[in-house]
């Protein structure tokens, strides 16, 4: 219907120069009686001296209920004409109170002194049967309202997803919400947090159950798919919201070679991790590439280092403390690369060049490359640099580092003997003696030998890697814990206790396969596993920084992270 009405606008205004037009339609003139009826009505201004004097006036409704409304307004200059074109769209959620043929009048706008106006039309509302009545009493509906339906090309916009429902047990049982995957727009939640109930009107109510931002990343009119939910009742299985379109401005074409589409605010940065001894030529050095900001930041945009025949690099790790909120995605992305030096002297280690595209100023930034240059020596050189103190102290810590050494149970008390050979030959005595009668009392019995293997020696390092090995964190206790602060409500401590169960895990994981929490699911675990793990912690993320939280909703959490750390920690 939006489709056609724009085809029309269109040609209108080409065809025009400085007008004004008013259209109405609904998307159905045969509705039930308490079937919801979608109103939609356009205005156009087209001119540079058409002054809008009064706010459009909406016909006479009071035969409908409003459930919802939702607008979308598209400002441009034709460049043909070179003329301005304003083109705002009502959508109006009505349900019939009345059956028969119901008017829907004409729909008003002043502009220069001059009345404009739309052309009225009948609908015919048909009556429901009982068993319908009591089925579309307990209907929900969904609708998405965009914050900002104007930005750039990957600018974040906010989506509020709201129910209507005449029931209000309707809206405890809405569950599993689903965003739409798309090729032209990138979704991601803000927050599943329902809000408090509302009252449209003595009948209708309303409540917003979550929030999502939207990235466009295409030019034009952007259509978000429908938002789908389930509603747990015997009738209704599946619901679907609106479609809302985007107005998706094209970026200034003068960018810089360099832009990859970052459109926020960002900052780059290289440094090196600080090391107490020198840099030396083919030893390993860390270096870390951040990128940090707020607007469509994901590890993409991370600028990496520049191939050099002054050193080589090795695939780095990245590590990402990112958050979606209202005005973006906000946080870090850190990539930690090992680097190896190919010679002495002074070596520039550099990142690729980086800008991004600021919408607050409407312009481009370029940050350019970032860059640090190290002092690398060879051996011959910082062994010149040591002193004498310095080479001992090396050499000592390679000679403790190198040589195991037993365990030995020192004792308290110590005597000291003089020598002598009378004491020497009355040991001897005593030796010969008990030697001859332990032999007598042994040979009647006749008893075997017991062979006893010797462990072998083992250094005080080793002892304690099996013993930390074998230890494992006390989740259990973390678990119960987590129930208890679940009941006493205590949100701020359930979420620090969760983090302590993670770290717990996380070292536990690392002591005994070598390895982190994320690799061992991936190995160990498999994809699906490692998928609801995942989706575990964003969960968490989004319920730790909410507002206000649900206790139910978080019983649901506690339940999964009980299931998930179960299986890892067996």
């Amino acid at each position: 219907m939006q489709k056609i009405l724009y085809i029309l606008f269109f040609v209108m205004s080409a065809i025009s120069y400085g007008q004004v037009t008013v259209l109405t339609d609904v998307n159905t003139k045969e509705p039930k009686q308490n079937e919801p009826v979608v109103l939609t009505i356009v205005q156009e201004v087209v001119g540079e001296n058409m002054e809008q004097q009064s706010p459009l006036r909406l016909p006479d409704l009071s035969k409908f209920d409003i459930v919802g409304s939702a607008s979308e307004q598209n400002t441009f200059i034709d460049q043909k004409r070179g003329i301005r074109v304003n083109q705002i769209i009502y959508q109006l959620y009505l349900q019939p109170k009345v059956t028969g043929k119901v008017k829907i009048g004409s729909a008003l706008l002043t502009v220069n002194g001059k009345i404009y106006k739309s052309e009225p039309f009948d609908i015919l509302v048909k009556e429901t049967s009982r068993a319908e009545t009591e089925y579309l009493s307990k209907d929900v509906y969904l609708n998405v309202e965009v914050q900002d339906k104007e930005v750039y090309e990957n600018q974040p916009t906010v989506a509020v997803l709201r129910a209507y429902s005449k029931n209000y047990d309707n809206f405890r049982k809405l569950e599993n919400i689903k965003f739409p995957q798309q090729n032209n727009a990138r979704i991601k939640p803000i927050s599943y947090k329902k809000q408090d109930i509302e009252n449209v009107n003595g009948e209708m109510a309303s409540q917003v159950i979550a929030m999502f931002i939207i990235f466009p990343e295409e030019a034009g009119n952007v259509e978000i798919e429908p938002v789908s939910a389930m509603v747990k009742t015997p009738e209704i299985s599946k619901i679907v919201s609106n479609k809302v379109k985007i107005n998706v401005k094209t970026l200034p074409k003068d960018s810089p070679e360099n832009f990859k589409n970052a459109v926020g605010k960002f900052h780059v940065s290289i440094k090196e991790i600080a090391k107490t001894e020198p840099l030396e030529v083919n030893k390993p050095i860390d270096v870390l590439v951040k990128i940090s900001g707020l607007g469509n930041l994901d590890e993409d945009k991370l600028p990496k280092l520049i191939e050099s025949k002054e050193y080589t690099f090795f695939k780095p790790q990245i590590i990402s403390k990112l958050s979606t909120n209202k005005e973006g995605v906000k946080g870090s992305i850190t990539a930690k690369y090992v680097v190896i030096p190919k010679h002495e002297g002074k070596i520039n280690i550099s990142t690729e060049s980086f800008s991004f595209f600021n919408p607050e100023l409407n312009q481009y930034i370029d940050l350019g490359v970032k860059s640090i240059v190290l002092n690398v020596l060879n051996s011959a050189q910082i062994a010149a640099q040591k002193s004498t103190i310095d080479i001992v102290d090396d050499y000592t810590a390679n000679v403790l580092n190198s040589v195991p050494l037993p365990v030995i149970e020192k004792e308290k008390h110590t005597q000291s003997y003089r020598f002598n050979f009378k004491n020497l030959f009355s040991g001897l005595a005593v030796l010969v003696m008990g030697t001859f009668l332990f032999f007598l009392w042994i040979r009647p019995k006749k008893k075997a030998l017991v062979t006893v293997e010797n462990k072998p020696i083992t250094t005080i390092r080793e002892e304690e890697e099996k013993i930390k090995n074998l230890l494992k964190p006390g989740f259990e206790a973390n678990l119960e814990y987590l129930k208890t602060l679940l009941s006493n409500r205590n949100y701020s401590a359930f979420f620090a206790t969760y983090e302590e169960l993670q770290q717990d895990a996380e070292q536990h994981i690392q002591r005994k396969f070598g390895m982190g929490l994320k690799a061992f699911l991936e190995n160990y675990k498999g994809s699906q596993f490692t998928e609801d793990f995942r989706n575990l912690e964003q969960q968490i993320s989004i319920e730790k920084y909410s507002p206000i939280h649900d206790n139910s909703h978080l019983e649901e959490l506690y339940n999964s992270i009980t299931a998930i750390y179960s299986e890892i920690m067996e």
